[in-house]
């Protein structure tokens, strides 16, 4: 058959092909149009493997047949006359191809991209690095140039061999599915994270798989999640000969798992497993009750009977079922064999143990990977069964469970399961809405025809199950499109942007060609590995004890009678597929979980009741698909508690009683409102924050926060962040969305000041690359050394805020935001030029910026603090964006120079003396030459945490503790605590922890013990934590004293060091502390564990006394760097002055004789194996030799770093708080906030007046009298 003449002849046109070849028949050119690699000599392949029937790809008109796919390199011209390889993936062969074309496509994906701009013609890797040149050949970009050799077998063109026209597809929607493709580590999460070994066998042991990359399967340590989830020990377990004579389905194992309490409150899975074919069948339970456990049993004996046609002769079983003596009496009347096995033996029962464990640890990882709710373990559990009977091992000569008990009783029908239809676990599922399924609301055009889940388990080969995250369901559905390469992240607030942000048109023409399926295909002939997929809708459902793992939550229909049906059927029961979920109540729940967030959805299963649920009416309404059976838990509020938009206002009875909704008060008055907004309210009073810029219609303060956004964006105006521009000039960049964060500015008592409003862009979505991230913070010990240099040197110390800090930083990338919720024009979009919060880098180019306008203004770094600048006795510190100035009063009016020159760069407000600073107030009596730091405002927030330990107590009022924690030890709880135990728990611990660092050394050592019990913590360390946070209450007016008198012993630098040997008993490592004083005050510490076991209390006295001195040499640099001259001698004075002065000895306290010894003298000598603690004797030896240290011996009475070390009693605890510097300054405290309202009073009386508080609270004292007189 012979070709068209003229289209031979414009092609070998095209491709200068005649007699000739074509010169670059060898070579590779870089192809934009091209969407895959494609090479034409198969010499050049590496791992290749042919290619399926039927591939082809285009050119032109004509199809080009696709031989096989494989691995080719490139070597491109690089710089120096010298060349780079890069490794080309998935390469198409086509010998008819002309030459080799390279995907410009393909090479984006990977980062890779062609810089064609004047002067330049090469590709870059994405972080602009030279790859290698391009050059331009015969009107082509090529990559990689080699002459033409033999044509045999390359493109040739004849009149005699035309190209063949496209045939039919081979698969149609009347047809099996085609082979899904995917690499190794896709198909490893299709089925379940599987061991290396199947994924080489895969292929032969199932239907519609085509794996790519085979030869380099994923092995456990390649995969996070089967790393974290596959540690196991090595037991040996034999088949016994029984089991080896048995036939499929005549013995059976079961075994019980226990979990917590999950979805739709079940708390046990029950595995029957087929030991000859390792075949299983599960069933979840919410009890274990004979009656649950019997209906359970009787169901999978009947499945067998009726389906298969087997009689279960033998069923092995742990120590579960003689419990249950009437369960055992029927099995044994029926004449079934029952072999129990010992008491704590569970080797004996090792097959149903086995399985077992191979699906939880499947089940482990799979969640691991997809990232979801512990409370979807029945969901994970079941689809990891569902996968591991269609796993092959090479136990069972790499056939699969599926296929070893179907051949036995289905020989007419395929064996081998169809894998098809497997997704990544736990990947995003576009499921169709119930509007487009039953093609309701037509007029909606533009409304979105599917909602955002994932996958979470199988119902049959064409039906998935998918978890709705916003309202915690799971739904059966055939009508879904799966994108494998995206999967949960926890972030909630993202989907409603994904889905709005979706391409309408792809989804609906999608769509389209799924509805116009469902309505011309005939139901396919089932395979022997499905289940049937939809029954009449009207059919009934029954009451929920016991459920498999193909569920729904389609409610009963009314009028069904009550006996019937006692438990759910098993797993294979016909049910029917639930209403899906429109976008509408989508919508709506977002803003529940937007309020609660994650904690409220993974701790609601554990509260709810086991008790079966009631029978509720249906519901007609799309909300049903969201809110039918849902929890609904109202947070309290000081001044209101607000129902949600789209919450249904009835609800059956039977289900508020059986999910525990709560009722809902009224909403206050308006006077109630505007009282807990107005200006001067206590922290106390006011409503939560809004959670975003939707909730502000319904928020008390809506109306604030909304001039709060428009303040906040008219000065992003006045500094030129960013620019409108249209959404398509974005093109090749992310955009990054955007969010409103909300707060109250109050005043160092707590009272409202204003109301602010930040716009923060999701740095969280930018593309991470090489540039550098990190901006340096002001530590806290740098902090209080620095406050105690300028009180005993008296000097000045002005506070200033920088307002937007970040803003006044250009950046230095291109990167686009959506425009501010609540403030967008269809259309556009902004690209920054200033650094805004939220982005990596904005506290870096911030930092940058700020540091240039020092340098201009001749200020030098200080050497080991960078937040810390100098120019001569003028020093500036700062955190982020709040800036400290400390100078002697002589040189007022050159700092007030400096001060007007930085304000004139950057916006500068404040400038009165230091009072507060990272929420710790500083209180100084200058004419005595004292400072003090005092928590007791934050000390006071932590009584909110006392509240879960008694809900009744809305604050701390009980009596407290004298010291923080017992002499007893703490050890690890045997039990395992909840989600909300350990959350609580670290809650706890983290706000000690954070008064322990600054201020409050007296419970450092409470912090360091509790702390490492975070990961599961039990009663007795809930307890000890409180504590720890009533002792601070009773003492919360205890501060850090600096101050030293000229001449006395406390001026300079003291350093003393303490170990408590061996003193935790399951580890025996030893407890270490060191802390240290500048000019009276204690400006660092430490108390911690020892990372390695020592064996004697000298060489713990050693490692500690190593610490301390390696802090001491670090705290004399700092202060050396800040011109500080310590005194030399003793009794002598230390001095402040511009040239960096001679570094002292640094003297270390330490209590043990013969640690000293071993530092000092020059005989002695440390017998010891632990090669460690020589090398830091040796080290500390030479320090003294070189008189950079000196170290003294100090009683432990006097030791002021003993109590780092050890839970004292009294009257120790209270000397080892003199000694650090701690007292009790509530008169100061109570008079620096008296001074405050007074200065304050006639600011706070006019806004009053202005609000009209005291007409509220006349309308206040006028309704109390009212009810009273009623």
């Amino acid at each position: 058959m012979k070709g068209d003449p003229d289209l031979i002849d414009r092609i070998r046109k095209s491709f200068h092909v005649g007699d000739e070849k074509y010169p670059l028949i060898n070579s590779a050119i870089l192809d934009s149009g091209a969407t895959i690699h494609i090479f034409n000599n198969p010499s050049r392949f590496h791992n290749l493997v042919g290619a399926a029937t039927g591939d082809y790809l285009w050119a032109g008109t004509q199809p080009v047949p696709i031989e096989g796919y494989g691995t080719v390199d490139i070597y491109p011209s690089a710089n120096n006359n010298s060349s780079t390889r890069i490794r080309l993936y998935n390469v198409a062969l086509c010998r008819q191809m002309a030459s080799n074309l390279v995907s410009y496509s393909q090479l984006r994906k990977r980062g890779i991209w062609w810089d064609s701009s004047p002067g330049n013609n090469c590709m870059r890797k994405s972080d602009y690095t030279f790859l290698c040149n391009i050059q331009e050949s015969y009107g082509q970009q090529v990559l990689e140039y080699r002459e033409p050799t033999s044509y045999a077998g390359s493109f040739n063109i004849t009149t005699e061999n035309p190209p063949q026209p496209a045939k039919r597809n081979r698969y149609t929607s009347t047809t099996r599915r085609k082979p899904i493709s995917g690499d190794a580590l896709l198909w490893h999460r299709r089925l379940g994270h599987p061991g290396p070994q199947v994924l080489r066998h895969l292929a032969n042991a199932a239907r519609g798989v085509r794996l790519q990359g085979a030869h380099n399967p994923i092995t456990t340590v390649d995969c996070d999640a089967c790393g974290t989830a596959k540690a196991y020990r090595v037991v040996r377990r034999a088949p016994r000969e029984s089991v080896k004579r048995a036939k499929c389905g005549e013995r059976i194992a079961i075994d019980f798992h226990d979990f917590n309490q999950g979805y739709r409150g079940y708390v046990s899975a029950l595995l029957f497993t087929d030991r000859p074919s390792g075949y299983s069948w599960d069933y979840y339970l919410i009890d274990r009750t004979t009656t649950t456990l019997k209906t359970a049993i009787n169901e999978f004996l009947a499945l067998m009977k009726t389906q298969y046609e087997i009689t279960v002769k033998t069923l092995e079983c742990d120590g579960e079922l003689p419990r249950h003596p009437q369960i055992e009496d029927v099995l044994r009347e029926i004449g079934m064999i029952l072999e129990v096995s010992a008491p704590n033996t569970q080797a004996q029962n090792g097959g149903a143990e086995r399985v077992g464990g191979v699906i939880k640890t499947k089940a482990r990882a799979m969640r691991g990977g997809a990232k979801l709710p512990e409370y979807l373990w029945p969901e994970t559990t079941a689809a990891a069964t569902y996968l591991n009977n269609r796993t092959p091992t090479a136990a069972r000569g790499w056939k699969s469970p599926y296929e070893l008990f179907h051949e036995a009783f289905r020989e007419d029908e395929s064996r081998v399961p169809d894998l098809s239809h497997l997704r990544s676990y736990g990947c995003k599922a576009y499921s169709m809405t119930t509007d487009a399924q039953l093609h309701c609301n037509r007029r909606r055009k533009l409304s979105p025809r599917a909602w955002i889940g994932y996958l979470v388990g199988y119902s049959s080969s064409n039906s998935y199950r998918i978890w709705n995250p916003i309202n915690s369901q799971v739904f059966t559905t055939r009508d879904v499109i799966f994108n494998e390469s995206e999967h949960f992240n926890g972030n909630i607030a993202s989907l409603k942007d994904d889905l709005l942000q979706l391409d309408l048109e792809e989804i609906q023409a999608t769509i389209a060609r799924l509805v116009s399926e469902s309505q011309r295909l005939e139901p396919l002939p089932q395979d022997a590995d499905e289940e049937a997929d939809e029954i009449e809708e009207g059919a009934a459902a029954p009451q929920e004890v016991i459920a498999a793992a193909a569920k729904n939550t389609e409610p009963l229909p009314q009028g069904h009678p009550e006996g019937e049906y006692q438990y759910t059927q098993a797993k294979f029961s016909l049910l029917p597929t639930p209403p899906q979920s429109p976008p509408a109540a989508f919508f709506a729940q977002l803003k529940e979980v937007e309020e609660r967030g994650w904690e409220y959805i993974d701790n609601r299963y554990e509260k709810i009741s086991r008790a079966p649920p009631q029978r509720v009416t249906p519901r007609t309404s799309f909300k049903a698909a969201f809110l039918a059976g849902a929890t609904k838990r109202i947070k309290r509020l000081p001044l209101m508690l607000r129902s949600w938009p789209g919450q249904p206002d009835t609800a059956p009875e039977s289900t508020k009683e059986n999910t525990g909704l709560t009722s809902l008060r009224k909403t206050p008055s308006p006077i109630l409102d505007g009282e807990a907004c107005r200006i001067g309210a206590h922290w106390k009073s006011l409503p939560p924050l809004p959670a975003s810029h939707d909730r502000l219609k319904d928020h008390p303060c809506g109306k604030e926060f909304r001039e709060a956004e428009i303040s906040h964006l008219d000065g992003h105006k006045k500094t030129r962040s960013w620019e409108e521009v249209l959404r398509r000039s974005a093109k090749g960049h992310k955009i990054l969305g955007c969010h409103w964060v909300y707060t109250y500015k109050l005043d160092k008592h707590g009272r409202l000041m204003k109301y602010k409003a930040r716009l923060v862009i999701r740095g969280d979505q930018q593309p991470r690359d090489v540039r550098e991230t990190y901006a340096a913070t002001l530590a806290g010990a740098s902090f209080r050394t620095l406050v105690a240099i300028a009180n005993r040197f008296d000097l000045m110390l002005l506070q200033y805020d920088a307002v937007n800090a970040f803003v006044h930083a250009d950046i230095d990338e291109e990167v686009y935001m959506e425009m501010p919720p609540g403030h967008r024009k269809n259309g556009y979009i902004l690209r920054l030029r200033k650094a805004l919060y939220g982005l990596r880098r904005s506290p870096l180019l911030w930092q940058r910026h700020l540091e240039e306008g020092l340098r201009r203004l001749r200020f030098t770094r200080v050497k080991g603090e960078n937040c810390c600048w100098k120019k001569g006795k003028i020093m500036f510190f700062f955190y982020v964006d709040d800036c400290v100035f400390a100078f002697p009063e002589s040189l007022h009016e050159e700092a007030n120079s400096l001060i007007k020159q930085l304000q004139s760069k950057y916006h500068l407000e404040g400038g009165k003396e230091l009072h507060w600073f990272l929420g710790i107030e500083v209180l100084r009596d200058r004419k005595s030459r004292r400072l003090w730091l005092s928590q007791s405002v934050y000390i006071e927030k932590l009584a909110k945490l006392l509240k879960h330990d008694d809900p009744a107590c809305d604050e701390y009022t009980g009596k407290g503790y004298l010291i923080p924690m017992s002499p007893e030890e703490l050890l690890p709880y045997e039990g395992e605590a909840t989600l909300t135990e350990v959350n609580l728990y670290q809650r706890k611990i983290g706000s000690i922890l954070y008064a322990a660092v600054m201020t409050r050394p007296d419970v450092a050592f409470a912090a360091s013990r509790l702390a490492r019990f975070n990961q599961n913590p039990g009663p007795k360390h809930h307890k000890a934590a409180s504590r720890v946070i009533r002792y601070l209450l009773e003492t919360q007016h205890l501060c850090l004293e600096y101050g030293s008198d000229p001449g006395s012993d406390s001026e300079g630098l003291q350093v003393a060091s303490d170990a408590s040997f061996a003193d935790n008993s399951l580890d025996r490592k030893s407890s270490q502390a060191f802390a240290m004083k500048v000019f009276g005050g204690l400006t660092m510490w430490r108390a911690n564990k020892q990372a390695t076991v020592t064996t004697s209390t000298t060489e713990a006295e050693l490692l500690a006394l190593s610490q301390a001195a390696r802090e001491g040499l670090f705290m004399s640099r700092l202060l050396s760097s800040l011109h500080i001259d310590l005194p030399l001698e003793r009794g002598a004075n230390a001095s402040y002055g511009d040239e960096e002065p001679l570094r002292p000895t640094v003297t270390i306290q330490c209590d043990n004789l013969q640690t000293i010894g071993l530092v000092t003298k020059e005989l002695v000598q440390l017998q010891t194996r632990l090669r460690h603690v020589d090398i830091h004797n040796h080290w500390l030896r030479q320090e003294v030799e070189e008189r950079r240290i000196r170290v003294i011996y100090t009683p432990s009475t006097e030791l002021m770093a003993d109590g780092f070390t050890k839970a004292l009693p009294l009257q120790p605890f209270q000397r080892f708080r003199t000694q650090i510097g701690l007292v009790d300054k509530s008169e100061a405290l109570a008079a620096s906030r008296q001074k405050d309202l007074e200065e304050n009073s006639e600011v706070w009386k006019k806004l009053a007046q202005e609000i009209d508080v005291w007409a509220m609270e006349e309308h206040d004292v006028n309704n109390q009298a009212q009810e009273r007189k009623e």
